[in-house]
């Protein structure tokens, strides 16, 4: 009687499991960290894309890299659309969202074979701002947002230099801005504790703090040609952390 037992309740748990994976609707969701690895390989693509697109003479180039992109992300997509990462459950639209990018490159894509360069490195974009608003509505403290965070900042004190190189704009700049991004970048600094190469890390801090410092006091001073060369020192720092193969 007892093994008769133990028999039936082995074949209602056999028949439980078959359910539950016949059942998208029903099957448990995947854990994020299993998210985030799968994610390196396509993100580290669209990054790729988004270097070779900022400049015209790559454009052979990144037609390839932008292929790769779609059919990697498009994996990625085909996966977990249906079994939303755990902590990504309360995204609305999930599958939609992480849809998004495949189609996304697609017209990147069609702007580049066209020519339209510029046009597709900024329409590539939207991935970036897609993925870090479904991750701040989930509460997810992520390096890559971190640093998303500072290249907003940076963008504006760039821009702020090319637009206008009087001295009181610069100096308006320094006043109104230049604390911020020095804010923005020590976030970076303290979000690398999933990082294992945390030594290379923090050099590539301490440079890109000391070409902040540099462009702040040049931009005081209303120097407009060697803001502009600081703020090239700025970027190099912000690309040599955004393009690390483990801020994905």
């Amino acid at each position: 009687m007892e093994q008769k037992k133990k028999s039936h309740m082995r074949m209602k748990c056999v028949a439980v499991c078959m359910f539950l994976l016949a059942t998208p609707g029903l099957v448990m969701a995947s854990g994020y960290d299993f998210f985030t690895k799968d994610i390196v390989e396509p993100y580290g693509l669209y990054k790729k894309s988004l270097a070779l697109t900022s400049k015209k003479s790559n454009q052979e180039k990144a037609v390839e890299i932008v292929q790769k992109f779609i059919t990697s992300w498009d994996m990625l997509a085909n996966k977990y659309a249906g079994d939303v990462p755990d902590k990504l459950s309360q995204t609305i639209d999930f599958d939609k969202k992480i849809k998004r990018p495949v189609a996304v490159g697609k017209e990147a894509l069609a702007m580049l074979k066209a020519g339209e360069v510029k046009k597709a490195h900024s329409h590539l974009e939207e991935v970036r701002y897609s993925l870090w608003r479904m991750r701040v509505d989930a509460g997810i403290i992520s390096l890559n947002d971190k640093i998303n965070d500072f290249h907003e900042a940076m963008e504006i004190v760039l821009d702020g230099i090319t637009e206008d190189s009087s001295t009181e704009h610069l100096q308006h700049l320094a006043h109104r801005y230049g604390d911020w991004l020095g804010i923005k970048w020590a976030d970076v600094g303290n979000a690398n504790e999933s990082l294992s190469d945390k030594d290379a890390f923090a050099m590539v801090i301490k440079d890109g703090q000391n070409a902040i410092t540099e462009l702040i006091a040049i931009l005081k001073n209303g120097d407009a040609a060697q803001a502009k060369k600081a703020g090239g020192m700025v970027k190099k720092n912000y690309k040599n952390i955004f393009f690390l193969p483990e801020c994905s």
